[in-house]
């Protein structure tokens, strides 16, 4: 698994490739806390990601609670069907805002 971030207007956009496990999670675990803690507005681009296991979901939604507390957006993007099967499963699809694009995102959330 590779995790990467880039500045995109006022998000910080984190880019996940290959799978996400519990045997790998922390450079994105890190990388998302990081951002939380700073009180940025995040997406998560899921194009690359081949593979999440219920605790990596688990960690998403953590990440989540916190950025809502903080009156932060924190938003997926990109989501292929089989990983979004996995949302849907989960009703995380109905929690967490969705964006086919960074660009869809950003002017649906604007820079709240």
């Amino acid at each position: 698994m590779k995790v990467t971030s880039e500045q995109k207007e006022n998000f910080i956009v984190i880019n996940i490739k290959g799978t996400l496990s519990i045997e790998n999670i922390s450079p994105f675990e890190t990388l998302v806390n990081k951002h939380v803690e700073k009180k940025d507005n995040i997406l998560i681009d899921l194009s690359e990601l081949t593979f999440i296991d219920s605790s990596s979901l688990g960690i998403i939604v953590v990440y989540f609670t916190k950025s809502e507390k903080n009156n932060r957006n924190f938003a997926l993007l990109n989501i292929n069907p089989d990983i979004m099967q996995m949302f849907k499963i989960t009703g995380l699809d109905k929690r967490i805002r969705i964006f086919s694009s960074i660009d869809e995102a950003t002017s649906a959330l604007g820079t709240a």
